[in-house]
C-alpha cells in the first residue's frame, strides 16, 4: 500500500537539522481540479527522491529527510527483530519451546488423533514382530549348534509369516501417518493464508515476498515430520523396549534384561536431552539461512532487469554467495551434531551387546539364553535408533513451526469493528489531527495532519519522497490505522466501517501494481468477480487501453505472465487503474499510479477519468508539483505535516514550499 514515499533513503541537512515551513490553514477549499500529466522518462520514484536541493541544502524549510519513517524497512526490521528474539528465546529454552509448539500444532489439527493412534499401534506391533524375528532366528541357530536338529519348514513358515505381517503393518503405519500429516499440512496452509490476509498490507510491508513464500510452502512442508515421523517413533521407542525387555526378564533371566536397559534409557532419554539445545539451535540457524537465500533469489528474479541494466550482477552474486555460505555453515554445524549423536548411538548399542555377553557369562547362562538376549538387544536397534533419526528432522519441523507461528499468531493491525456502521452516501474524505508513527522511528510519518477531500474533487498531494504522502493515502482504505486522530469517509470514522464495505468504496492504485497468473479478464475482475465484459471494456477505455485490448488476438482472455511480466510498466499501471474502476469505488487514491506514462497518455487518462467518472473523489499522490494546473487542488506535505493547501495557482503566487517543490521537479 505504500509507495516510494516511505521507501527512500533520507539524508540529514548539512547542520543536522531541518526547519519545517509554518503550516498554512489545512482544510482544502471546495472545488474540482485536474492534475497535470507526468513527464515522459520520469523515474518511478521521482526525480527529487532524496529530499535535498541541488546545492545539497534543504529547500526553504522543506526537510531533506522529510520523515524519519521508512514503513517497509521498519516493518522488515521489526519482523527480523521479532524473529531473532523468538529464536533466541527458543534456543534458551528448547524443551519449553517444543512443548508450546507441540500444543500449538495439535490445537490447530484436531480430529486427527484417531488415525494417528492407529499409525502408532501399527508401528509398535511391527517392531515387536521385528524383535520376534531376531529371537526366533537366534534361538533356532543356537539350538542347531547345540543339538543339530531344527525343523526347517516350520521355521521358514514362521519367519515368512512374521515378515508378511510386518510388511502389512509397515504399510498401514505409513499410510495412516502420512494421511494425518498431509491433512494437517493442508489445514496449516489454509490457516496461514487466512491469518496473513488480515495483516496485509501494513504488517506485510517490507517483508520479502520470497521469504513469506518460503514459510507458506517449504516451512509448512517441513512440519510433516512432526505428524508422520514423530509420535509413532517416540512412542514405539519407549513401548517396544519396555515390552521386549519385560518379556526377556520373564522367560530368561532378569539380569540380562537389566544389562540392556541402561543403554536403551541413555539412547532414548538422556542423549536426546543432552543434544536438545545444540540440535534446536542448528535447526534454527538452517531455517533462517534458507529464508535468507529465498529472499535473495526472489529479489534477483523480480529485479533481473534492474540488475542487468545497472551492471550489478557481481554484487548480487556476492550477496547470494554470502547467503549460501551462511547456509553451508549452518548445515555443516547441523551435520556435526547429527554425526556425533549417531556415533554415540552406535557405541551405546554395541555396548549393550557386550554387556549381555559379560553378564550372561558371569551368571553361567547357556548359549541359547545368551543368544536370545543378544537377539532382543539387536532387535531394539531399530526402535531406539528411530529417536535419533527423527530428532534432527523434528527440530527442523519445530523451527519451521516457530517461523509459521510468528505469522499465524501475529495480531492483525486493522480489524473489523464489532458493530459496523454504514457510511454516508457522500464520497468525501477527511483527516483530523492524524498522527502515524512507525515502530522504531523517532519522527512520526504524519504529525497532526488535517486535510479534507470533498466529494467529486481531484486533489494532488505533493511532497518530497519520504514526506508521508503514501502513508496518508494508505489511511483512507485502512491499509493501517492512525495512532491518533480520525479518518472519515462520508462523515463516518473509517474504523467504524466494515473492511469489505470500506475497501469497496475506497480503491488504492499503487505505483508498482501486480498482475496475477491467469487472463486479463481474471485480473480485472479481482475486486468485482461478477463484472461483465462490457464493464471491463468500459474501465479499459477510461484507462486508454481500449485500442490495445482490441488489437490483442485473444482480447480479454490474453494470458498474463507472473507479476505482469508480459506488459510494459505503463500498461501495467493502467491495467491496475482499470481493475480499480471495475469495482466502481467512490474514492480513488492514485499513489504515483501514472508515473510510468508519457505526458500525452497520462493527460488522456486523467481527462477520460474526469469525463466518465465525474462523481469520483480522486486523491493523486505525486512528487511532480510542476505538472499540477493552476486550478488544481493541492495539499503540500513536508516532514509528515501539511504545510500548504489551496489551488496550484494560489500556491505559486506565495512562492513558498509548493513553488520550491515545483522548481525541483522541473530541473
Amino acid at each position: 500500500m505504500t509507495g516510494d514515499d516511505e521507501r527512500s533513503t533520507r539524508r540529514p541537512t548539512p547542520d543536522g537539522t531541518s526547519t519545517p515551513v509554518t503550516p498554512a490553514p489545512t482544510t482544502v477549499s471546495p472545488g474540482t481540479a485536474t492534475v497535470g500529466s507526468a513527464a515522459p522518462g520520469t523515474a518511478s520514484d521521482g526525480t527529487a527522491s532524496d529530499g535535498t536541493a541541488i546545492d545539497g541544502t534543504t529547500v526553504d524549510g522543506m526537510a531533506s529527510d522529510a520523515t524519519a519513517s521508512d514503513a517497509p524497512a521498519t516493518a522488515a526490521g521489526s519482523a527480523r527483530q521479532t524473529s531473532a528474539t523468538a529464536a533466541t528465546d527458543a534456543a534458551r529454552q528448547p524443551s519449553a519451546g517444543r512443548l508450546k509448539l507441540t500444543r500449538w500444532l495439535v490445537g490447530h489439527t484436531k480430529n486427527l488423533l484417531a488415525p494417528l493412534v492407529g499409525s502408532v499401534a501399527a508401528r509398535i506391533v511391527n517392531q515387536l514382530l521385528g524383535v520376534a524375528l531376531f529371537v526366533v532366528a537366534a534361538g533356532s541357530i543356537a539350538r542347531a549348534a547345540s543339538t543339530g536338529a531344527v525343523a526347517l519348514l516350520p521355521l521358514a513358515g514362521t519367519l515368512v509369516g512374521l515378515a508378511l505381517v510386518k510388511a502389512l503393518l509397515r504399510y498401514l503405519e505409513h499410510y495412516l501417518g502420512h494421511w494425518v500429516a498431509f491433512t494437517a499440512l493442508q489445514r496449516l496452509r489454509e490457516l496461514f493464508f487466512s491469518r496473513l490476509a488480515p495483516q496485509a498490507p501494513a504488517a506485510t510491508a517490507g517483508r520479502a515476498g520470497a521469504e513469506l513464500t518460503e514459510r507458506a510452502t517449504r516451512d509448512i512442508d517441513r512440519i510433516e515430520v512432526f505428524f508422520a515421523h514423530t509420535l509413532p517413533p517416540a512412542v514405539s521407542a519407549v513401548v517396544v523396549p519396555a515390552v521386549a525387555l519385560s518379556w526377556l526378564a520373564a522367560v530368561t533371566d532378569a539380569r540380562l534384561a537389566l544389562a540392556i536397559a541402561p543403554f536403551v534409557a541413555v539412547i532414548v532419554v538422556l542423549l536426546p536431552l543432552l543434544a536438545a539445545r545444540s540440535t534446536w539451535r542448528s535447526a534454527e540457524r538452517v531455517g533462517r539461512a534458507r529464508g535468507a537465500i529465498a529472499t535473495e533469489v526472489g529479489d534477483d528474479v523480480q529485479g533481473v532487469r534492474e540488475i542487468l541494466a545497472f551492471g550489478a550482477e557481481r554484487q548480487r552474486l556476492r550477496r547470494l554467495d554470502a547467503a549460501d555460505a551462511a547456509l553451508t555453515r549452518a548445515r555443516s554445524g547441523e551435520g556435526c551434531v547429527r554425526g556425533v549423536r549417531a556415533g554415540l548411538v552406535v557405541l551405546l548399542q554395541t555396548g549393550a551387546l557386550v554387556a549381555v555377553v559379560i553378564v550372561g557369562t558371569s551368571i553361567g547362562a547357556d548359549a541359547p539364553t545368551i543368544a536370545t538376549a543378544l537377539a532382543v538387544g539387536v532387535g531394539l536397534w531399530a526402535p531406539t535408533r528411530g529417536v535419533d533419526e527423527f530428532l534432527a528432522g523434528l527440530d527442523g519441523a519445530f523451527a519451521a513451526t516457530a517461523r509459521v507461528r510468528r505469522v499465524v499468531d501475529a495480531e492483525a493491525p486493522v480489524r473489523d469493528p464489532v458493530v459496523p456502521r454504514t457510511a454516508g452516501a457522500e464520497a468525501s474524505a477527511t483527516l483530523r489531527g492524524v498522527t502515524v508513527r512507525y515502530p522504531g522511528d523517532a519522527r512520526p510519518a504524519l504529525d497532526d495532519v488535517d486535510a479534507t477531500f470533498p466529494a467529486g474533487s481531484w486533489t494532488a498531494v505533493v511532497g518530497v519522497s519520504g514526506s508521508g504522502k503514501s502513508t496518508l493515502g494508505a489511511l483512507l482504505p485502512r491499509g493501517r490505522d492512525a495512532d491518533t486522530g480520525t479518518v472519515t469517509l462520508g462523515g463516518t470514522d473509517v474504523r467504524d466501517l466494515a473492511l469489505d464495505e470500506l475497501r469497496g468504496r475506497v480503491a488504492l492504485v499503487s505505483q508498482r501494481p501486480t498482475l496475477l497468473r491467469g487472463t486479463l479478464a481474471d485480473n480485472l475482475r479481482l475486486a468485482a468477480p461478477d463484472a461483465s465484459d462490457e464493464g471491463l471494456h468500459a474501465a479499459l477505455r477510461i484507462a486508454a487501453l481500449d485500442e490495445w485490448i482490441d488489437a490483442l488476438p485473444d482480447g480479454l482472455e490474453t494470458a498474463t505472465g507472473e507479476r505482469g511480466a508480459a506488459v510494459s510498466g505503463g500498461q501495467l499501471q493502467r491495467l491496475a487503474l482499470a481493475r480499480a474502476l471495475v469495482a466502481h469505488p467512490t474514492v480513488l487514491v492514485l499513489d504515483e499510479a501514472l508515473s510510468q506514462l508519457d505526458a500525452e497518455t497520462a493527460a488522456s487518462v486523467r481527462a477520460r477519468l474526469r469525463e466518465h467518472r465525474p462523481e469520483l473523489t480522486v486523491v493523486e499522490i505525486t512528487h511532480r508539483a510542476d505538472l499540477v494546473p493552476d486550478d488544481g487542488r493541492v495539499v503540500v506535505i513536508d516532514a509528515g505535516r501539511v504545510v500548504e493547501t489551496g489551488t496550484a495557482g494560489e500556491l505559486r503566487e506565495r512562492a513558498g514550499a509548493f513553488r520550491h517543490l515545483e522548481a525541483r521537479a522541473g530541473t
